[in-house]
């Protein structure tokens, strides 16, 4: 495949005003979560960032960094409104630089989208209306600004700058994005304001024009500013393209060296600050065009760019001189080294399920399915340099959890042998993606079974490990992988002929009639019924407690709004009774006893039973027995991947 040559414009030189970029890839700002509760940067983040740069990424954005307690909207941002945090900062540009990337440190404040159990008080905004989802807690009502604060933030942000260059950055960055304070003085529908900061667009844009010229006028015209601005809200009466293109061009003239294009707010639908797999890939580069027709400066753009490919085609279209990625570098820190060699098989795509944003805002750091070392980096770093022992081991079935493992083990040097019972590798990553709009999650598959062939796995399928292979095989250690299976509950009639479950239907193995009940109100339910609908079945849904309590926001807002547009009828808080030849009596919960009729299926979506069984007594082998993924109960892919990963890496 071809290198760097393919890629010409990836791998392009690049200017940010006086900024020289080694290439056109930027790491996009991204929560982290790795700052300490008081906002300190220390060795965890560094090394995060410092592997984005040893990957190749041309210029590193730091993650919001908040310019004053009042703006802080997650427990461990990043924090610079004081001298005090120059040091960590300091460190962070040093280990980038150190990599041969550039660095710049993105400025931010939540405004209403701040909560005080975080900040510590209540939210300030242009205006008192209160956000419609912070993501991260309670909306309040915010507290309007006067023209006084508003003074007192734009010297904020001035400050905040002369301490990131003070620290060794090369170029500060405005997030003027995703509905936070300087977002929302732009948005008419968080701006009410009567004076000079609300109203029409100019007004509108004041505020971010002052922070631009404020810091010009601290550090001078030749420091780099870029702004992180919206192309649309995607909320009613929120910031559309027209107003995002015309604010573009007054924050050039303010003396913005660079805009780099977004979209979205928390609220947005379907979610679009970090766009889940069901929106098209490139999603914002029709924004950062509309604006590149007008300004001067060169645009960056983000959104669901997780290929090399799509890169340099929006490079070679003219929408953008800059390509941002988020989450791609997030699964994938050597995308960029990758591509530019010509090892683009070997590249974890982001499958775009947003498990990432979803630990995040629970406060749980920064988590990726297919890249389980992600905020591990400093932690791994003395176990990666060990090279261990290299063993046999044997790895029973090869589904994300065994899959993982074996391609990790393999990495460390051992011996790998893969046995599955199927006659495929996948388990149940190859019904994942057969759902509509569920298709990325292939690319989890694609890149196990690549990186399988590639370090010479051997693969057994349509095997069990039988006590004949353990003889003849002799490992030093066993991984077992096995995984679950659909169990169906106990209900009087759940073992009829039409009665099926949804695994087997979205494996192709089960035809459906044309009437068809799902039991189950989780991800698999939901795509199950999705599923079906989309192909003109008649679909209800019984669901015990809530929908979708597992689920990922970007997920969640996305099969709300196709329930809607398929129109599958949705009954909550019920107990399923029993199932006849053609119906199914329930109980609502709070209501009186009904019996749907005419019924072709009934399709169970209720959970799966581990098949730990299947692999008893290994542990009488004398040898060290791993359980993995599903085996230990139910598991998202994140997890069966991150346990797989994490169990080989301990091997030694």
């Amino acid at each position: 495949m071809a290198g760097e040559a393919g890629f010409s414009r990836l791998f392009a030189p690049g200017k940010v005003g006086t900024l020289d970029v080694p290439n056109r890839i930027v790491f996009a700002a991204t929560s982290s979560e790795l700052a300490d509760k008081d906002g300190y940067i220390g060795d965890e983040a560094v090394e995060f960032y410092a592997e984005r740069a040893r990957g190749g990424a041309g210029l590193i954005v730091v993650e919001a960094t908040y310019v004053e307690q009042a703006g802080k909207r997650l427990h461990h941002n990043a924090m610079v409104h004081d001298d005090r945090f120059i040091p960590g900062l300091r460190k962070l540009a040093d280990a980038v630089h150190a990599e041969g990337a550039k660095i710049a440190l993105q400025l931010a404040h939540g405004g209403r989208e701040s909560v005080p159990d975080v900040s510590g008080s209540i939210p300030l905004a242009p205006s008192p209306i209160p956000s419609q989802f912070t993501g991260v807690g309670d909306a309040v009502v915010p507290k309007e600004l006067t023209v006084a604060e508003i003074d007192r933030i734009v010297a904020r942000f001035a400050d905040a700058a002369e301490r990131a260059r003070k620290a060794g950055y090369d170029a500060v960055e405005l997030h003027a994005a995703h509905g936070y304070l300087i977002g929302q003085f732009m948005s008419p529908d968080a701006n009410r304001r009567g004076d000079d900061y609300g109203g029409d667009v100019e007004g509108r844009a004041r505020f971010c024009v002052r922070l631009v010229r404020a810091i010009k006028q601290r550090l001078g015209e030749d420091y780099p500013v870029i702004v992180r601005m919206n192309g649309r809200d995607h909320v009613k009466g929120g910031l559309d393209i027209d107003d995002a293109v015309e604010m573009a061009v007054l924050f050039e003239a303010a003396g913005a060296d660079s805009i780099s294009v977004s979209g979205g707010v928390h609220a947005s639908r379907p979610y679009m600050i970090i766009p889940g797999m069901s929106v098209e890939r490139g999603c914002y580069a029709g924004y950062a065009e509309a604006l590149r027709r007008r300004v001067h400066v060169p645009v960056m753009v983000v959104g669901r760019i997780n290929t090399p490919t799509l890169g340099e085609q929006i490079l070679e279209e003219g929408h953008a001189e800059f390509i941002c990625l988020s989450r791609a570098l997030i699964a994938d820190p050597y995308f960029p080294a990758k591509a530019k060699e010509g090892s683009v098989a070997t590249i974890a795509l982001c499958i775009a399920c947003n498990e990432c944003i979803a630990t995040v805002h629970r406060h749980k750091g920064l988590a990726c399915t297919v890249n389980p070392m992600v905020s591990r980096e400093f932690e791994l770093k003395p176990l990666l340099a060990r090279k261990p022992e290299a063993k046999r081991l044997a790895i029973i079935g090869a589904g994300a959890a065994g899959l993982s493992a074996a391609v990790a083990a393999a990495r460390r040097g051992h011996d790998v042998h893969l046995y599955e019972r199927e006659g495929a590798i996948g388990g149940q990553l190859l019904l994942a993606y057969q759902p509509p709009h569920r298709e990325e999650i292939r690319n989890a598959l694609d890149y196990f079974s690549s990186e399988i062939d590639r370090l010479g796995v051997s693969v057994n399928v349509n095997r069990s490990l039988s006590a004949e292979d353990l003889r003849s095989l002799k490992p030093d250690a066993i991984i077992v992988a096995t995984g679950a299976e659909a169990v169906r509950p106990d209900i009087p009639g759940s073992d009829l002929p039409h009665v099926l479950t949804g695994w087997r239907v979205l494996a192709g193995h089960d035809d459906t009639g044309e009437r068809c009940v799902v039991v189950g109100g989780g991800l698999v339910g939901i795509e199950v019924a999705d599923y079906l609908a989309e192909r003109g079945k008649a679909v209800t849904m019984l669901v015990r407690s809530s929908l979708l309590k597992k689920a990922v926001h970007a997920d969640k807002v996305y099969f709300l709004d196709r329930l809607k547009a398929l129109d599958i009828e949705v009954v909550t808080q019920v107990e399923v009774l029993a199932i006849g030849p053609d119906w199914i009596e329930i109980q609502p919960e709070g209501r009186l006893r009904r019996t749907l009729h005419g019924l072709d299926n009934v399709i169970f979506c209720t959970g799966y039973a581990s098949r730990k069984a299947e692999s008893g007594g290994l542990e009488g082998l004398g040898v060290p027995v791993h359980y993995v993924g599903d085996v230990r109960g139910p598991r998202k892919f994140f997890e069966a991947i991150e346990e797989g990963t994490l169990t080989a890496l301990k091997i030694v």
